[in-house]
This record gives C-alpha cells, sequence and structure tokens, in this order.
C-alpha cells in the first residue's frame, strides 16, 4: 500500500513538472439561420401572391465555443436603410410580427435581420436577412347584434362593434363614426368598441338637430367627442368604418333608429302589456298631467308591447327595453328625477316583466337623489323561490307577496267594499271603494321599518269548495318607503273596458282616487 502511494506521487510531480504552455483561444461568434434561407423573397412570389403584413418568422443559432442566449432582430420597410434601425432583443426563436406598410400604400418589401448572442455577449457578424414582399388587405367592422338599441331611443343610445383585419387587431388604428353624414367622420381610438351616445338637453322645443357626447365603455367613462348631427325626433343612421395603420378603411357599416330627445323630468311609463293599455294610460297620463304644474313636460316611455294574456303570461321582456341595462339603461333614468309608471304585472316572474329588469338598476337614479310611483297588481310569483331574488319586490315597498293556498280559489274586493287608509298611515287620505268587482290583484304584507302603509282594503275569499268568508290579513294595498323614494297602488283605478274611474269615495265622486294619488306623489316628492 505504502508501494502505491509513493508512486503515485513521483508521478504527480512528474507531471507538474512537465506543465501545459499556449495562449488561450478568442470567443468565436454564434451563427445564425433564419427558416426563410432565401436573401429576398421578392423574386419567388408574383405581385398578386405577396404576404400579409403580419409574418410568422423563426429562426435558430448555434455557437462553436459556447451557447447562444438570446436574439437580436430588426427591420426596415423599402426606401429605408436597415442599418438605421435599431435592435430589438428577445430570447424566442420565433415571433408573429406586424410589419410596416408605409400609411397610404398597399405593398411593402420590409427587410428582417436577426442575429444570434452568445453567453459572452458576442454577436453575430452576419446576421441571417430576407425581404419579405407584403400587402395591405383591408380591415372589416361589424355590429353587436347583442348590443344594437331598439327602434326608438329617448335621450341616450349605445352601439357596439367588432372590428377586424387579415393582418390581426393589432392593425387597427382607429375607429370612424358619423351620424347622418356618410361624408365626414370622427376618427375615435382603436380601443373604443363600446360607446354610448347621451343627447345634451336643449330648452328649445322646435329643436330639430341635437348635440351627443360619447362616452367609452361599460363604465360610462366621458370622451371628448361630440356630435352634433343628430336628428331629433325622426330617424337617424350611424356609419361606422375601421381603419389600418396604412389609412385602409373598410366598407362602411350602418344602421337606422328613431331618436326621441328628453323634453323634462318627469318620466311616464306606459307598461301595461294588454291591448286595453291606450285606455289605463291615458287615464294616469291625464290624472298625472292634473296633478303637475301646468305646462309641465312629461316624457313617455311605451313598453307595453308584446302584449300578454292572463295573470302570468309568457312574453318576453319589450324589445323597447335596451339591451344593456348597464350603462343603458341606468344613463336613461338618470335624465329623469321622477318616474310614473303603469304596469300589468311586475312580482309575478323575473324573466319577461320589465319592471324587475328596470329595478335592476335604478340605484343610481334613488342615489341622485329620484323618485318612483308605481301602478300594478301584486301578484303571486309563477315560482315562489322568485320572491327573494325578484329586484322588483325588493324595489318595492313591500315586504312579502301573498301566495294563495290551494284550497283557496280567489280573493276579491265587492262593490261597496271598504277601502281605507291604514292604522298610522302618514297621510290623510279619503276612504274609497270599487264600483265594480275586483278580481286578480292581491294584497300584500308592508310592515318593515322601510315601509309604511298607506292603504288596507276589506277582501272576501272564495274557497274552491264556494264557501266563502272575510279576508283577515294582509291587506295592505298600498304603501310608501319610508325614505319617500317608491310610492305603490296595487288596485287599477280605472276600469280598462270602459275608461271610468272604478274607485271611488262612498258617495261616488270620481275625484276621490285621483286626490289619493296626488297625496302620494306630493309625498314623493313630484312637483305641484
Amino acid at each position: 500500500m505504502r508501494a502505491c502511494l509513493l508512486l503515485f506521487a513521483v508521478l504527480s510531480l512528474a507531471a507538474c513538472d512537465s506543465g501545459f504552455s499556449g495562449n488561450p483561444r478568442d470567443n468565436q461568434p454564434p451563427d445564425t439561420q433564419l427558416s426563410v434561407r432565401d436573401t429576398s423573397l421578392t423574386d419567388n412570389l408574383a405581385e398578386e401572391d405577396r404576404l400579409t403584413s403580419t409574418v410568422r418568422i423563426t429562426w435558430s443559432g448555434d455557437d462553436p465555443d459556447g451557447y447562444v442566449v438570446g436574439y437580436e432582430i430588426r427591420y426596415a420597410p423599402n426606401g429605408e436603410s436597415i442599418n438605421t434601425m435599431p435592435w430589438e432583443r428577445t430570447t424566442t426563436r420565433d415571433t408573429l410580427l406586424l410589419l410596416p406598410i408605409p400609411s397610404g400604400g398597399k405593398v411593402a418589401d420590409v427587410q428582417f435581420e436577426v442575429r444570434a448572442v452568445d453567453q459572452l455577449g458576442a454577436v453575430d457578424p452576419t446576421p441571417a436577412s430576407t425581404v419579405f414582399p407584403i400587402q395591405n388587405s383591408p380591415p372589416s367592422i361589424r355590429l353587436s347584434t347583442f348590443d344594437l338599441p331598439p327602434d326608438t331611443t329617448v335621450g341616450v343610445f349605445t352601439f357596439a362593434w367588432i372590428p377586424d383585419d387579415p393582418e390581426g387587431p393589432a392593425n387597427i388604428a382607429a375607429i370612424d363614426v358619423s351620424f347622418n353624414d356618410t361624408l365626414n367622420f370622427t376618427r375615435v381610438p382603436a380601443d373604443v368598441d363600446f360607446a354610448t351616445f347621451i343627447l345634451e338637453t336643449s330648452d328649445d322645443p322646435s329643436d330639430t338637430v341635437g348635440t351627443a357626447r360619447m362616452f367609452n365603455g361599460r363604465s360610462l367613462q366621458p370622451t371628448d367627442f361630440y356630435f352634433d348631427n343628430i336628428r331629433l325626433n325622426a330617424d337617424n343612421t350611424i356609419y361606422l368604418r375601421a381603419v389600418d395603420k396604412t389609412d385602409t378603411t373598410s366598407a362602411r357599416i350602418e344602421y337606422t333608429w328613431w331618436v326621441k330627445p328628453v323634453t323634462g323630468t318627469i318620466l311616464f311609463v306606459n307598461d301595461y302589456r294588454k291591448s286595453t293599455n291606450d285606455v289605463v294610460s291615458a287615464f294616469h297620463l291625464d290624472l298625472l298631467k292634473d296633478y303637475l304644474p301646468e305646462d309641465t313636460k312629461v316624457d313617455t316611455w311605451y313598453i307595453s308591447e308584446p302584449y300578454v294574456t292572463g295573470n302570468t303570461g309568457n312574453a318576453p321582456r319589450s324589445a323597447a327595453l335596451p339591451p344593456n341595462l348597464s350603462p343603458t339603461l341606468v344613463s336613461f333614468f338618470n335624465q329623469y328625477d321622477h318616474i310614473y309608471w303603469v304596469s300589468s304585472a311586475t312580482t309575478n316572474r323575473i324573466a319577461g316583466n320589465n319592471f324587475p329588469a328596470a329595478a335592476s338598476v335604478l340605484s343610481d337614479f334613488f342615489r341622485e337623489g329620484g323618485t318612483i310611483m308605481v301602478h300594478s297588481p301584486m301578484l303571486a310569483p309563477s315560482d315562489p323561490e322568485e320572491v327573494l331574488s325578484n329586484p322588483a319586490v325588493t324595489t318595492l315597498p313591500l315586504n312579502n307577496l301573498l301566495t294563495l293556498p290551494d284550497s283557496l280559489r280567489r280573493l276579491s274586493l265587492s262593490p261597496g267594499a271598504e277601502i281605507r287608509a291604514a292604522p298610522n298611515s302618514p297621510l290623510l287620505l279619503p276612504t274609497l271603494t270599487p264600483q265594480s268587482i275586483v278580481i286578480g290583484p292581491l294584497p300584500y304584507e308592508a310592515s318593515t321599518a322601510a315601509t309604511q302603509p298607506l292603504y288596507v282594503a276589506d277582501f272576501t275569499y272564495r274557497l274552491r269548495n264556494n264557501r266563502s268568508g272575510t279576508w283577515t290579513t294582509p291587506n295592505v294595498i298600498a304603501s310608501i318607503s319610508t325614505d319617500r323614494r317608491v310610492g305603490l297602488f296595487s288596485l287599477p283605478l280605472v276600469d280598462e273596458n270602459t275608461g271610468r274611474a272604478l274607485l271611488t269615495d262612498p258617495d261616488g265622486d270620481e275625484e276621490a282616487a285621483r286626490e289619493a294619488v296626488f297625496a302620494i306623489l306630493a309625498e314623493l316628492g313630484f312637483p305641484r
């Protein structure tokens, strides 16, 4: 063992004695290869076969004495020296590149270079290079069919559009927008694809043309774009076209609809979805105008079609509502201080009824001090589990709806039944009575701190075995929220077949019910 160790030591010393000599070799630069081997593709492609300006380019590199850590690329359109272009660093071996075409041009020959970089920072002194012959293809644009405004809008309308480009979305430079003019466009940024236009109000009712300001996105961001060619109480046509980075425009698209201006601070909503809605809405509109100061402007919003039949109905929500509840319907309601809403149904179902959709976006309206008076029967929901999630139920001044037990056929108010002010009602209200039997509207509960009952009524019940009797509770038929934002009257005021007042005082005075509604409107802050 000792002999082996000694031999190893001797050999080691001999090796150290002999040593190694010479100069270290300089670092060798890497080499780069493009997947396209031709130094120029212009000779291999016919003019009509030019590439689109978005090109997928791949490359590779190797190093004889080390390893490649990255690449640098640059490119220049025809007419410019590539040697003046800066290098861009990347660690990838491919890219989808939008090559430049001069503004207004259709074609370009773009020189492209790539060079590898090794671990010591050495670069390929002879970059791989080629020339791409490219051509521009025009962009396109289409309207989002899910965001089109209804046939008629009042003060607010929203459009969404979808631009496209064969070279990719990065080649879209702007969107041209115009109203009622195919020659003069306003150019808005390419990132605007959802715009709400709000008409500026005018004090001159004879105006036939108005100005709309554009708001960007669903968050309603204000912009400095104004369009002063909006026709009032008339058809309007929006024209749109996409613009790419070469200033090439798409084919023009258009959409036509009717625009009404806002004329005042009071909105009357005709949501009575029966063929008799004209009779009912005329009665209430006359009542409202009698209450308001003389010459007060009232805007009317018709959302009564399509009509429904029976107490539940199965018609869809009215097409007069904008598809974008937020921000379009929010902005629409915010134009007004007070809303008078007449409906044939609000609580029996969410899908299809109009008021639940509106109620879901009323928070801004209330926050700005708005108030609403609702005339609608309280109907049992077709799905009782919907009650807590129905925005109509949570907005109206009530805390529970009545669902009739299976043994009960109906509740009704007979002619001469007493409709009296509720105990502790905050308003002095006349006693009322129906002139004919009332079947359908149900009483409801309104006993929380957020609601105050205004009227209670003496209903009678009829069982399926035809036994009948006096219904005791719940018996509320009108109420108001304690914050004085929402009023509710659930019994019909008018016979929809004859147009005569359905509720009077015990002596037959038809003005009594109107005076009761006047008192509620005053409590809600409607101007008198």
